[in-house]
């Protein structure tokens, strides 16, 4: 691959200019405020792939003075085939000296990369507030660079005035999209890449292969994700903190210690998973608003809000009971029949009796005596089903919120918190997946964490 495709974001001041390039280029490094002119230098980022630029993005001012521009070009030698020379000479002009500082900075830092870099234009409005001419001047402008031209409106506020909007665009780009970076996911970004591959040749290959990497890395990123994900839950189902007693008079301050010490590992299990979400989708500065995150997200202890995350007392006997069946099934096969499905009655109904009675403490204690004489307290690992359900949705919930997160939304992280995440799943797979979880404590296999992996990842889709 050559140098890679360059486009130059720009328009008006405030439109969202930063927050495009932001979610184009999944990074949250950019300056991004509601302030006008935040942006007062032009600035290049690239979208990486394996350490290689598949293209680049410039970050510009906006417009401050485009009908004196235009009145300036006007005033020189300019016929069609010198228009882009006028350009030329306005930014030899102005953009050397104190001059420009003074009267065209803006202009000269977002037009310097159309016409020195040959970076094509992505030219941006809000299509929440009317057309007016007063844009014209600036699009005319961008026509004279003769550079590939592409519109995106950007609905800040809505989309009253986007039908407004085309129909004055369409007479200055060849293509006019609507497009917002605050909501707009992987599938609208790389329509609006593969759109601009459309207008020039000399990039569409790029541009076509770099939207399909694009596409491949985000399902290999969505199975990472599932992958975290169910060892985090194969790790905090097992998870047990065992300590001696070994005085009675200090048990209940060892219950309280052991309790403590159980939950932070739990809660320290989820944190590191939510972490490395965040580093899986490029949101490495998400992790400011974590703080404020903790004080909306329910914890994983507090059991007024389990009903969020786990499963209906309904749904968890319906499914402890078919897994349970499932379980005596597999009983009567190995017994060739002889059983007369018994063992998958008794199962169900066993399961679905079972899970009537969960304790809805995953913390309970146990004491058990040592070999040598003496007793242990244990806390842990986690034998309720409820609330193992409960640490995968809170995962799958806050999983789902990250990846459809955009890179140009600087907005509190808001999870959305559903008790249905499981209804994404067939019914055979909200079978198997149950019966996972209520194993999870005696520890899963490496054939049983696969399975998981592939159950969590066909629900993160």
């Amino acid at each position: 691959m050559n140098a890679c495709p360059r486009f130059a974001v720009v328009g008006h001041p405030n439109k969202g200019k930063s927050s495009i390039v932001a979610t184009m280029v999944h990074s949250d490094d950019i300056a991004i405020s509601e302030l006008s002119g935040t942006t007062v230098a032009t600035h290049c980022y690239s979208y990486q792939l394996d350490q290689q630029p598949l293209y680049s993005l410039f970050d510009t001012p906006g417009f401050q003075r485009p009908r004196q521009l235009m009145e300036w070009l006007q005033q020189q030698d300019t016929d069609a085939s010198k228009r882009l020379q006028a350009i030329e000479q306005f930014l030899q002009h102005f953009g050397a000296g104190q001059e420009a500082g003074e009267r065209f900075r803006d202009e000269v830092e977002l037009l310097s990369p159309i016409v020195r870099e040959g970076a094509g234009i992505i030219y941006v409005v809000d299509g929440s507030v009317p057309y007016s001419p007063k844009y014209e001047p600036e699009m005319t402008v961008l026509q004279w660079t003769g550079q590939p031209r592409m519109a995106l409106i950007n609905p800040i506020g809505g989309e009253q005035y986007v039908d407004e909007w085309k129909q004055a665009l369409g007479q200055y780009f060849s293509l006019v999209k609507v497009f917002n970076p605050v909501v707009d996911g992987i599938e609208k970004q790389l329509a609006v890449l593969r759109s601009f591959a459309e207008l020039s040749d000399a990039w569409r290959e790029d541009l076509l292969k770099s939207a399909t990497a694009i596409e491949h890395h985000h399902q290999n990123t969505q199975n990472k994700a599932a992958f975290l994900i169910s060892e985090f839950i194969s790790q905090a189902l097992a998870a047990k903190v065992s300590k001696p007693l070994l005085a009675d008079e200090l048990q209940d301050s060892l219950e309280e210690l052991i309790r403590k010490e159980y939950r932070l590992r739990l809660q320290q299990h989820e944190k590191r998973l939510r972490q490395a979400i965040l580093g899986l989708y490029r949101h490495q500065r998400l992790d400011i608003q974590e703080a404020n995150l903790e004080l909306d997200y329910p914890d994983l202890f507090n059991q007024d809000y389990w009903y969020l995350f786990g499963m209906s007392r309904k749904k968890l006997v319906a499914l402890a009971s078919s897994s349970g069946a499932a379980a005596g099934a597999l009983v009567d096969a190995g017994l060739g029949g002889a059983s007369l499905m018994t063992g998958a009655l008794i199962g169900g109904i066993g399961a679905g009796v079972a899970s009537l009675y969960i304790s809805n403490k995953p913390d309970t204690l146990s004491i058990k005596g040592l070999p040598l004489g003496g007793k242990q307290l244990t806390a842990g690992p986690v034998k309720d089903l409820n609330f193992a359900f409960v640490l995968l949705g809170r995962a799958v919930s806050y999983q789902r919120a990250i990846a459809a997160r955009a890179h140009g939304n600087r907005n509190p992280l808001v999870v959305q918190e559903s008790g249905s995440w499981i209804d994404a799943l067939e019914k055979s797979k909200q079978v198997a997946l149950t019966g996972l979880l209520k194993t999870g404590h005696k520890g899963l296999s490496g054939k049983q964490r696969e399975h998981l992996q592939r159950l969590v990842y066909s629900l993160l889709l």
